[in-house]
């Protein structure tokens, strides 16, 4: 009888636990998903169509592929937001308030910090139907909506023969790029983006809808002038626009010379795998006798010839406003080459100004620099920048050093050796100048927050910008990248050349944006925080990047 009891118990306790993990049942779920659940509920309460909601389900695909990277992608959210007006924005953050439920905003989904542009687990505000661009009767500025990407903006403006101080990359969300800083093609002329605003509209921290511009809350408008995402979400721009006609510009391409390389692998004890018979070292070998004859040819660089092409063209520039460029240098693993790249644009139609000799000295591999509309050169960008890889971004600036760049260059070909076999890889290097004028023009409507004088110029950003496709590779690809960083700054540090600023826009996820500022402008920024949202809802909701 005992054990008949004790069998019935055991039975009915196994009932009891089959039931409990039944899925018919509500799964557990912890206070904040909770949180989470209830806010999107509320929302689809109050939204409706505006709010995509299905626990059980991914977001549209049509959603998914806005994003730049894979890591961004991998990411869930509890639901999806995509206001259709300001109002909307408004409503949503004063129900995410109440609920305390984490959040992220997207206007372009380019960022490659994961979580800055999804929530996962949380909600995200979608703001790609905010597009409208409205130009002023005189064409002085454009009211440009903050879901807007420039390419759409750049159209409407053309017609009309203007441009805005925006991305040069046509496929980049407007707002993320002017309130991380905005590097512009036409910078040298008007500044960057941020001091092109004329006014913010912003929704708050307790979901007021506001105007902020230097008349009416100077400090604010300040901070919002480079200080991210950490201060309210930004529904319209005021932008200034500017008179804007054909350009001469595009991208120039030189092998690095294989017999410099090669000097440089002895000199760095760097011992190569040996020959094995296969296709692949055929290909290679076949490639090897090509570049070869490109080089007797004319075609090849060494990088000492590269550097110093870009240190001319730097000091040349400081004397032409119309004049913007960047350099880059890459391993190519499917030729087994080294490449050096460089941008060249002049906001004018002049072909080969005299700013750009120093590389049209230089016999190019490959150049598509001809005369052409600016929306052409914003679109040749966003084809060299494709989209659905992974990626890892980082960035330095420092004074211009030309045995700097040559030091660095040495640390870079040491350390792509560990990543020639990974798959899809584009371990690109860039070198672009931040120069006086454009840092002087920083003072326009009381300054922005970015820390930088004039004087410290013309500085270098060097920035790490590497792809490639499957997750298993990420340890390696990080772990490249940050060693150029680590060291690069050490190096710079050592030269007296190191400058603390850090551009937003081209941070890594671990890089202390805010540090580079300065603490004074830190502080203040963190004074003007705490008064326009001191219950911290942009700050402990928001964990995207970049904090004060």
């Amino acid at each position: 009888m005992r054990l008949r009891f004790d069998v019935s118990a055991l039975f009915l306790t196994f009932s009891h636990l089959t039931l409990a993990l039944s899925p018919l049942q509500e799964p557990i779920i912890s206070e904040a998903e909770a949180d989470c659940h209830n806010a999107c509920s509320a929302l689809v309460n109050e939204l409706g169509a505006s709010v995509f909601y299905s626990p059980s389900s991914p977001p549209p695909q049509s959603f998914i592929d806005t994003l730049y990277t894979t890591q961004q992608r991998a990411l869930v959210s509890a639901c999806i937001i995509t206001p259709t007006s300001p109002q909307e924005v408004s409503l949503a953050i004063s129900i995410i308030r109440r609920h305390s439920c984490i959040f992220a905003v997207k206007s372009g989904g380019h960022s490659m910090c994961v979580g800055a542009s999804i929530a996962e687990g949380g909600i995200t505000i979608d703001l790609s139907k905010l597009d409208d661009v409205t130009v002023d009767e005189g064409w002085e500025w454009a009211r440009v909506g903050t879901g807007n990407r420039w390419k759409r903006v750049y159209e409407v403006l053309e017609l009309l023969g203007r441009t805005a101080v925006g991305g040069r990359n046509e496929n980049v969300g407007v707002g993320g790029f002017i309130l991380g800083g905005g590097i512009s093609f036409v910078s040298r002329r008007y500044g960057w983006a941020l001091d092109n605003v004329r006014n913010y509209e912003v929704v708050l921290a307790n979901g007021t809808l506001t105007n902020i511009n230097q008349a009416s809350s100077p400090d604010l408008y300040w901070a919002l002038r480079g200080g991210g995402n950490n201060f309210g979400i930004v529904t319209n721009f005021d932008l200034d626009i500017h008179p804007q006609g054909p350009v001469w510009g595009g991208q120039n391409f030189w092998l690095i010379d294989p017999a410099s390389i090669s000097s440089r692998y002895s000199r760095l004890n760097i011992t190569l795998p040996s020959f094995t018979f296969s296709l692949s070292s055929i290909k290679n070998a076949a490639l090897a006798g090509v570049t070869k004859l490109a080089c007797k040819l004319g075609y090849c660089l060494t990088s000492q010839q590269a550097f110093r092409a870009f240190r001319d063209v730097v000091l040349a520039e400081q004397n032409d406003v119309y004049a913007q460029m960047w350099m880059s240098y890459c391993y190519v693993h499917q030729i087994d080459q080294f490449l050096f790249g460089a941008a060249l644009v002049y906001s004018r139609p002049e072909e080969w100004p005299p700013v750009f000799q120093h590389y049209k000295q230089m016999k190019s591999l490959y150049s598509t620099a001809k005369i052409q509309n600016f929306t052409s050169v914003f679109k040749e960008v966003a084809d060299m920048n494709q989209i659905g890889y992974r990626q890892m971004w980082a960035v330095i600036a420092f004074k211009m050093d030309e045995e700097l760049l040559e030091k660095i260059f040495d640390i870079y070909v040491v350390e792509v050796q560990a990543v020639r076999h990974v798959k899809d890889v584009i371990p690109a290097m860039v070198l672009q100048p931040i120069n006086k004028d454009e840092i002087a023009i920083f003072k326009k409507n009381g300054g922005n927050c970015l820390g930088m004088e004039d004087v410290d110029g013309p500085l270098i950003l060097l920035s790490v910008t590497f792809r490639w496709s499957l997750a298993e590779d990420d340890e390696v690809m990080n772990a490249m990248g940050n060693t150029l960083i680590e060291k690069g700054v050490e190096m710079a540090k050592e030269r007296g050349a190191y400058h603390p600023y850090i551009y937003m826009n081209y941070a890594n996820a671990t890089q202390d944006v805010f540090a580079g500022y300065g603490e004074e402008n830190r502080a203040r920024l963190r004074e003007i925080q705490r008064r326009y949202d001191p219950e911290g809802v942009f700050s402990r909701l928001q964990p995207g990047y970049f904090k004060v």
